[in-house]
């Protein structure tokens, strides 16, 4: 099968560009793959690159779709790349160009992961202002979470165009029930969605190991909680180090946070795959204080697989996998004394941490078995060619 995938940018940072990259890995020699990408921000290994199969640059597949500017020039460029691969099925990612995603679904048999919650949500990521959770469904209601009413309105026309576009793909994949049920608010058949969530590999188990710092990891923004660990880990009883691993908006702030607090705050900066798995295999506890609805979560996955418990916050998909008292707690957004509480729980008794990262490592492993996930991915791809050729 010829098959072409479009995604904003080729990088190894985000939970989105390692669940593409790690579909690609899978598919070389399964499948004729082509990823055809916005930009290439330079983060992805040279020794990790011929792992995604060929790939190309189409100038535009960034483009968000609020400004007309541009628009036309990336529809001529995206629609001479899919011509010169003659793609039989198309993978849409994060693309959010609602004239880009209505071309893909024109030109072959098409399916879309959706990564977030950009087609439903014009604002903060089902957030409200004040940092609560939304319940409201997409609509003028909206606008309460905009300054500036027209930019609102642009922003909720914006999503609105994109939901539409997404009804011209065969099928739309989502990481987890909770997506699907937000589609489905939006008005997206439940009988055009798939629920698949990304494989986790499970690396080797290193009994032994000595775990001796907890582990926040992931983008620094103040939607993921950043604001929460910082008190959470003022509050510990245990004198047990908060290491800190990312890359954002925030990462300045936060290395200068624990230049100012000695030993108790300890910034790692981004990190790379493989040190990524170091810092996750010597962690006591993975720190996962979102405020936002997180669509899945896949760093806590990522934990998990290295038997590392994990203190998350009941938002989105979260409670899909993390399964409370058993691979570690559940505590309520926004709360950081739940959040040191817990942290604290797994300090006070190592024999319970250690119990809860292998019963979360031997779930990761009867559940997110990759071969299983593209056996199933697989499957899709095909009942969409089969339903197109009917």
């Amino acid at each position: 099968m010829r098959l072409m995938h479009l995604h904003e940018r080729l990088s190894a940072r985000g939970g989105a560009e390692r669940h593409l990259l790690s579909l690609l890995k899978h598919q070389q020699g399964h499948y004729h793959t082509l990823l055809a990408v916005g930009f290439d921000d330079g983060s992805l290994p040279e020794g990790e690159r011929g792992e995604v199969g060929p790939w190309l640059r189409v100038k535009g597949l960034a483009r968000r779709g609020l400004r007309k500017r541009g628009e036309k020039a990336a529809q001529r460029r995206l629609a001479s790349a899919i011509a010169d691969f003659s793609p039989e099925l198309i993978h849409v990612h994060n693309l959010m160009d609602p004239a880009l995603l209505e071309l893909a679904a024109h030109a072959a048999p098409t399916v879309m992961t959706v990564q977030d919650h950009r087609l439903f949500c014009p604002g903060r990521g089902k957030l409200t202002p004040d940092g609560q959770p939304c319940a409201e469904s997409l609509g003028l209601a909206c606008l309460a979470c905009f300054d500036q009413p027209d930019y609102g309105r642009r922003m909720l026309d914006l999503t609105r165009r994109r939901l539409a576009a997404l009804g011209g793909m065969a099928l739309v994949l989502v990481l987890s029930r909770y997506m699907a049920r937000e589609l489905a608010l939006a008005g997206v058949g439940p009988e055009r969605v798939r629920v698949l969530p990304p494989p986790v590999d499970l690396p080797p188990a290193a009994p032994g190991r000595e775990r001796g710092y907890h582990l926040l990891a992931g983008r620094l923004v103040g939607r993921k909680g950043m604001a929460q660990a910082l008190e959470a880990a003022k509050l510990l009883k245990h004198p047990v180090p908060l290491r800190i691993a990312g890359d954002g908006p925030l990462a300045g702030e936060l290395a200068q946070a624990a230049q100012a607090s000695g030993s108790r705050l300890l910034f790692e900066g981004w990190a790379d795959r493989a040190r990524m798995s170091r810092l996750l295999s010597g962690a006591l506890s993975l720190w996962l204080p979102s405020l936002w609805a997180e669509p899945w979560g896949i760093v806590g996955l990522e934990a998990l697989a290295q038997g590392t418990p994990v203190v998350g916050t009941n938002v989105g998909g979260v409670a899909e996998w993390l399964c409370h008292g058993e691979h570690g707690f559940l505590v309520p957004p926004g709360d950081a004394s739940a959040l040191a509480q817990a942290a604290d729980a797994l300090a006070a008794d190592p024999d319970q941490a250690r119990r809860m990262g292998r019963a979360g490592r031997s779930w990761v492993a009867r559940h997110m078995k990759r071969e299983d996930l593209m056996e199933r991915l697989g499957e899709i791809y095909q009942q969409v060619l089969e339903r197109e050729a009917a």
